[in-house]
């Protein structure tokens, strides 16, 4: 097989699972190829198993063209997520259907052997998975962790509240522990390969995803792309500096809106109100376990407590504050939420609504969609699979 033709290959099954599906005559117009070519691509793709015919495109008066789609069971990829909250890992076909997806609450003080041993336990239990179903290849470990992250290396520049989790080569360590290729991404950018490869949102060219939880993190889709650092990861609205002299930052500023207005201290706000006597029902809606949780102060604010009120009142200008800042300057399509201070409830989602028709130009707040992300609570995962599925494709031989 000549190189030209592996690399038409590739670039068909890239367009092929990027888009779902595609006709024959869709690869023709997108690669310039003529129809001899793509029909004998095709055939070339279908008896090695890796793509199969779907349903009839809808008619357009003519005949109706075949679809083509990925075959799911060629290969698997698997996909890990690690935040400061938890580590989520599951297994996933060549469509990026999930299989076997786990959570687990990480409730130990976490430092590097902690999470390189949580990432490599969690890989060995989706490995064992997998081979108990079949010995297709595994063709990608996809990484998805939170904090600043060199793609281009495989490097974990940083972790949230971690002081000894500094540049580490986690690609290599991976490479070197399951012989696999590894790629290791920034959560907030593979949430936004997620939303924009397989979410409701796939069609947008330009948007801001909001993730708002234990961290604020941003992902950027510009151009019908999705928006790098030359070096790292780009997307840390929670080190947005809205005021001069508040909370210290656990980057060491002060005033970052992560400090003010992010699941922590939303949550660290409300425990220490509680212990100096503030009068409040929080404590009531913290459900058996009596643990204060976003949830609960969003549930006390929306059953009328003052308290709970008025702090989801002022993180909601906070928010949409920083958020209102780039709306002005970028003007995307549409701005998109998720992360569990907005999953559970809409009384922090609606404020930041108000206070963004306050403080973005009249004509860019008509104008831009506000929707929530896709996938939920499996936002993380998901993306985790995508940057796996993605760079399979774009780099096959690699």
């Amino acid at each position: 097989m000549s190189n030209l033709h592996k690399t038409r290959e590739s670039e068909a099954l890239y367009l092929i699972w990027s888009n779902k599906t595609l006709s024959r005559g869709d690869i023709s117009r997108i690669l310039s190829l003529k129809p001899p070519t793509v029909s004998a691509l095709v055939n070339s793709l279908i008896k090695s198993g890796r793509i199969e015919e779907a349903k009839f495109a809808e008619s357009s008066g003519g005949r109706r063209a075949k679809l083509l789609e990925i075959a799911p069971q060629w290969g698997w990829i698997i996909g890990i997520e690690f935040s400061s909250v938890a580590i989520s890992s599951c297994a996933a076909d060549m469509k990026g259907e999930l299989c076997n997806l786990t959570r687990s609450p990480n409730n130990d003080a976490l430092n590097r052997e902690k999470i390189l041993q949580h990432i490599t336990a969690a890989i060995r239990r989706q490995l064992s998975y997998i081979h108990r179903r079949d010995r297709n290849p595994i063709f990608r470990i996809g990484v998805a962790i939170s904090g600043l992250v060199d793609e281009t290396n495989g490097v974990s520049i940083s972790f949230p509240r971690v002081e000894d989790w500094k540049d580490v080569p986690l690609k290599e360590i991976l490479e070197k522990e399951f012989d696999i290729p590894v790629v290791v991404e920034n959560r907030i950018t593979s949430i936004t390969y997620a939303e924009h490869i397989f979410g409701n949102h796939r069609n947008i060219k330009d948007a801001l995803l909001f993730q708002l939880g234990a961290g604020l993190g941003m992902g950027i889709i510009l151009g019908g792309q999705v928006r790098r650092g030359l070096k790292w990861s780009v997307g840390e609205f929670g080190h947005i500096a809205i005021t001069e002299n508040d909370s210290l930052c656990y980057c060491g500023k002060r005033g970052c809106l992560e400090s003010l207005a992010s699941d922590y201290a939303l949550v660290a706000k409300a425990k220490e109100a509680i212990k100096n006597g503030v009068n409040t029902r929080i404590p009531e809606f913290a459900g058996p376990s009596g643990e204060i949780t976003v949830e609960a102060i969003c549930l006390a604010a929306a059953d009328g407590d003052r308290l709970a009120h008025g702090m989801i009142e002022k993180v909601g200008y906070y928010i949409a504050t920083g958020i209102a800042n780039l709306l002005n300057v970028l003007g995307p399509e549409a701005i998109i939420f998720g992360g569990n201070m907005v999953e559970t409830s809409d009384v922090l989602l609606d404020c930041i609504k108000r206070n963004l028709r306050v403080h973005t130009l009249e004509y860019i707040e008509k104008h831009v969609k506000i929707s929530r992300a896709t996938f939920g609570n499996d936002g993380g995962i998901r993306g985790a699979i995508t940057i796996g599925l993605y760079d399979f494709y774009k780099h096959p031989g690699e």
